[in-house]
């Protein structure tokens, strides 16, 4: 063996959102300079940074280098041990590489954020809300809901009344509310309402929402039925009151004829039909001019956004060209449980993979002012609960072993009729996290997407040719150079 090493501590914990070091010591036991080169391994390699990532040690001398682990305080830093492996292989002898390995400990975090969809609600006899509670902490998440109100004049049902939402999922709760008395006149009456998320050992939270009770019949039309009825009584009135008085002229005498024969002005003559092939004169526009007004421009979204830089979503990557026509698009399917939202196996790395779509040796420059904005067509496979996430994943030196920025847009609510529906930014970024935009050198862009909630696979749409419809595009802040 040409080398010697250990790791202090071997056990680390560490908060999400904030940093642990545990320091990698090496021994050269050869005769040789060597140098060491240094990677992790595991689930926390993703988090992890090395400094330096490389060792020259003369013989007999020993050396430290940093390992920093930076889990980010978002859901997929799960709570709990992360066993990882710290590999240094020599250059001059790398068939003496070594291994250690170490553990690394998440403490627990809890998040929780609630929605009420849609906030105000209409209806004569009941309303029927659609509570979304969101689990963006890195544990199992337990609560009960609750709803009442201030008045105390509505009744409410929550199904289910209890959840368990797993980490950086969310669970729907359909709920019903019930006006205390029916309003058969007059106007619309607003309720305002609250339900409480309850958790254990902590404050609940409160969601607030409007329930306005429409009228059975409108007040304008009680006022209808008053006219008519007053016009009812009135005719009655006069059908039997009037009395008319009809009399003839024929008993008094023979009747003589009245009236003149129709005559014309002097030096005119009746007016001809038209002739059936002269074509009819037109009346001028109002106004006077006689030119219709100028068509204003048009002020369409371009294809992929406002973005910057035009790439198209091919079978494998976003592409900087489109497919050529005659093409078939392709359709691919992201499980319930999508990996393309995390960091595995050879996803990440420059190879075909059916949950990220990559593109690698981007050298891109930054084009400050712009931001990331996309047209992605999608549908669900008539799952009513079904939503969807896209994440926007960026390398921009080129090493494949390091996520620098992270971008991930709110979750897109599905209709279940199956139909394809238009994906965009517009629905707001969720988070950004890491660093910031800057120019790309040989670095890459992936983008993957998370089944938000739902129990069946969603569909997205790629590599459609400019000839067809619902083409799946984005555009980056960069240029290319």
């Amino acid at each position: 063996m040409s080398i010697w090493s250990s790791l202090d501590p071997a056990f680390a914990t560490v908060d999400p959102g904030a940093a642990a070091t545990v320091t990698l010591k090496l021994r050269n036991t050869t005769d040789l300079v060597e140098e060491y080169r240094i990677a992790v391994a595991g689930a926390p390699a993703v988090w992890a940074g090395v400094e330096p990532r490389a060792l020259r040690l003369y013989p007999g001398t020993t050396g430290t280098a940093e390992i920093t682990f930076r889990p980010p305080r978002t859901p997929d830093a799960t709570a709990g041990g992360h066993p990882f492996a710290v590999e240094v292989v020599p250059t001059e002898q790398p068939g003496d590489k070594t291994v250690v390995e170490g553990q690394l400990t998440v403490t627990p975090f809890t998040e929780v954020r609630a929605e009420l969809l849609p906030h105000t609600v209409r209806g004569r006899f009941r309303g029927k809300p659609r509570f979304a509670v969101d689990n963006l902490g890195n544990t199992r998440l337990t609560a009960s809901l609750t709803g009442k109100d201030n008045s105390g004049q509505l009744g409410f049902e929550l199904h289910p009344a209890n959840v368990q939402v797993e980490p950086g999922r969310a669970a729907w709760v359909r709920g019903r509310v019930r006006p205390g008395s029916i309003a058969w006149f007059g106007q619309r009456e607003s309720h305002p309402y609250t339900v409480n998320v309850m958790r254990s050992g902590t404050e609940p939270v409160e969601v607030e929402g409007v329930f306005v009770q429409r009228a059975v019949m409108p007040r304008w039309l009680l006022g209808f039925i008053g006219m008519l009825v007053a016009f009812a009584f009135a005719f009655t009135i006069a059908w039997f009151t009037f009395k008319p008085d009809f009399g003839s002229k024929a008993r008094d005498g023979g009747m003589v004829p009245v009236g003149n024969p129709l005559s014309l002005p002097e030096g005119q003559k009746p007016a001809k039909a038209p002739d059936p092939g002269q074509e009819p004169r037109k009346a001028p526009p109002a106004g006077g001019g006689g030119e219709e007004p100028p068509v204003g421009e048009s002020g369409e979204r371009p294809l992929g956004g406002p973005g910057n830089r035009l790439l198209y979503l091919s079978r494998a990557a976003p592409w900087p060209d489109p497919p050529e026509p005659g093409e078939e698009p392709a359709t691919w399917p992201f499980p319930v449980k999508s990996p393309g939202f995390e960091q595995v196996g050879d996803e990440w790395k420059c190879t075909w993979s059916s949950v990220r779509y990559t593109l690698c040796g981007m050298k891109d420059a930054y084009a400050p002012g712009s931001k990331t904005t996309f047209d992605f067509w999608v549908r669900s496979n008539g799952d009513p609960e079904a939503s969807i996430s896209v994440i926007f994943d960026w390398n921009f030196d080129g090493d494949k072993e390091v996520l620098q920025r992270r971008e991930v847009f709110k979750a897109f609510e599905l209709e279940p009729n199956q139909e394809w529906q238009k994906y965009t930014e517009e629905v707001g970024l969720e988070f950004a996290e890491g660093e910031e935009f800057r120019d790309i050198d040989g670095g890459k862009l992936s983008v993957g997407f998370w089944v938000r909630s739902g129990g069946s696979p969603i569909e997205v749409r790629s590599n459609v040719p400019q000839d067809q419809e619902m083409i799946s595009a984005m555009r980056i802040p960069y240029d290319p150079r």
